[in-house]
């Protein structure tokens, strides 16, 4: 695999390392403390979360920008598919073949940067949420997490990482969640966990039927986990006629590694932890969750069993279109019969995942680079709605989408952010989300002409988006805009003065409003490096393979 070394590892300390061992040094310290202390210091552990974060948001912008104190300039754009930049490799467990392995490349910076950008943006609009000694730190640990699942090529870092993510979303649901989140915690927990151990039986089974002797091997078991390594000998194998590993055990492994990779994601059926999880996590929680958490599941997806075994998701393609139709539907309608604000956003989430599996199904270069953009997308779109919802929760104290009426006399600046965030969601033109969906229709179309299926297999997904974007304006409108006179402000106030939101919660809404035009105006900041990043992914690797390999 082509590499870009430099004489400073830029991945493993300061995108890595910082956050997370600031974090945990923050949270022992804390934990030292009486209560009136946590509370005296958490202000400046706050502070100092956000100058971390920062500090890794102009990290990864400097290396978008190709800044020369980083070593030598990248170029994100045409790189191909097996090529990485800021690749590093030390030694681990050499028995095992197990290496601290990392690297980015067009299918992870986006990822990366996306959750460095999102981390100082969630402390800001987060900025006065109680027991912040504790919390804060909390959000470090879970952006450092994912950074880690971002960067990891080694699978023994990736599953390590991967369950290291579930920690502090657990402990950010139980303590600083709603009434029910003790219920919603446990259940995200068994939801994702389990899947994630089926997930890892796929792994091992990877690692102990691999062929013995290839590059990176531990010295005992002769096996690595080495991902480069593994996706290079997988693509031979596959070349040359053969299905890796065997035709069945790579359809046992692809459905192994695809139920990991879907309930993170959540498709349905899988999805019913997330309106749970959503509903009862801190505002903080769900920004992270939505914005990035989330897109692990696709990314996943992306990188192992895509890259592993192309008979097997060209043999389940129909089953992936069927799963992404679905999630996009069912999404979709349910939003229509809710009443508390962050489950319908929440099931806005679920049908847009539905977007980004169909993206995938239509196994088109199109496809894959619609799905990646919205992955990218609605990772800033969907916090700027929980953003909403927690600014919503905090200052009329409910979740109840009748307790609107009015908003937009009492609140204007609330009202008009919700507007913005449910229009970049429906995929209003001009905006980041119309790019991801167009796309995606326009894949659609020509995967259904290709294979000479029928178009109405479009039909239902496009009339449930058109009636459902009616219905969110309509409730918009009938909410925000008409009743709540003046002089009787809602019930959830019980006579308190009308608010509007913070100046934090402003500055951060406005950050997200702003960049959710940038990429729809120029999408191409970030999708030429993934419509790049798949094209080369087809000719090299896929299409030698489905066309000329065994079937």
């Amino acid at each position: 695999m082509g590499v870009g070394r430099l004489t400073t590892d830029w991945i493993s300390l300061p995108l890595v390392a910082l956050p997370i061992f600031s974090s945990l040094v923050l949270l022992a310290f804390v934990a030292r403390l009486s209560p009136a202390a946590k509370e005296h210091i958490g202000g400046n552990i706050r502070l100092v979360s956000l100058v971390i974060s920062l500090v890794m948001l102009a990290l990864t912008t400097a290396m978008f920008m190709g800044a020369n104190f980083i070593g030598d300039m990248h170029d994100w754009t045409g790189l191909n598919f097996s090529q990485l930049n800021y690749y590093e490799r030390y030694d681990w467990i050499e028995s095992l073949g197990i290496h601290w392995t990392v690297g980015m490349d067009a299918l992870s910076f986006p990822m990366v940067w996306l959750t460095t950008f999102l981390l100082p943006i969630t402390i800001v609009a987060t900025w006065h949420e109680k027991n912040a000694a504790t919390y804060f730190p909390l959000i470090l640990l879970m952006g450092g997490a994912l950074i880690g699942v971002f960067v990891s090529l080694d699978l023994f870092m990736f599953y390590v990482f991967w369950e290291l993510t579930l920690i502090p979303m657990f402990f950010l649901i139980l303590k600083w969640g709603g009434k029910d989140r003790k219920y919603a915690s446990q259940k995200f927990f068994i939801y994702t966990f389990t899947a994630s151990v089926i997930m890892l039986l796929g792994l091992v089974t990877v690692y102990f039927l691999q062929p013995e002797g290839l590059e990176h091997a531990g010295k005992w078991t002769g096996r690595t986990f080495d991902i480069p390594t593994l996706i290079a000998h997988a693509q031979s194998a596959n070349a040359s006629g053969e299905w890796f590993l065997g035709e069945s055990l790579q359809k046992i492994l692809f459905i192994m590694l695809m139920v990991g990779f879907l309930v993170k994601l959540p498709s349905v059926p899988f999805h019913t932890w997330l309106p749970d999880a959503h509903v009862q996590a801190p505002t903080g929680g769900s920004m992270l969750l939505a914005g990035v958490m989330l897109k692990m599941g696709a990314y996943g997806m992306f990188r192992l069993p895509l890259a592993l075994f192309p008979h097997a998701a060209q043999h389940f393609q129909f089953w992936l279109l069927t799963f992404g139709m679905v999630s996009l539907v069912w999404g979709a309608v349910v939003c229509l019969g809710q009443t508390n604000l962050k489950k319908m956003v929440a099931y806005s989430s679920v049908s847009h995942m539905g977007v980004i599996l169909i993206g995938i199904a239509t196994m088109q270069p199109l496809g894959w680079a619609a799905a990646l953009f919205m992955m990218f997308a609605h990772g800033i779109i969907s916090p700027m709605l929980f953003a909403v919802c927690g600014a919503f929760k905090h200052h009329y104290h409910s979740m109840e989408i009748g307790a609107m009426r009015g908003m937009a006399k009492h609140s204007p600046w609330l009202a008009t952010s919700m507007m913005f965030a449910w229009m970049a969601s429906l995929g209003l033109p001009l905006l980041a989300g119309f790019v991801a969906e167009l796309m995606m229709f326009l894949a659609l179309w020509h995967f259904l002409s290709s294979e000479g299926w029928s178009v109405l297999w479009m039909v239902g997904p496009a009339f449930v988006l058109a009636i459902t974007a009616a219905y969110y304006l309509w409730s918009m409108q009938r909410t925000i805009f008409e009743g709540g006179d003046e002089t009787q402000p809602p019930e959830s106030l019980h006579g308190e003065a009308v608010p509007d939101i913070s100046d934090a919660e402003k500055g951060a809404m406005l950050i997200m409003a702003a960049f959710t035009i940038l990429f729809g105006v120029m999408p191409w900041i970030a999708l030429d490096m993934m419509h790049d990043w798949t094209l080369d992914f087809f000719d090299a690797f896929l299409i030698p393979i489905l066309t000329g390999g065994g079937q």
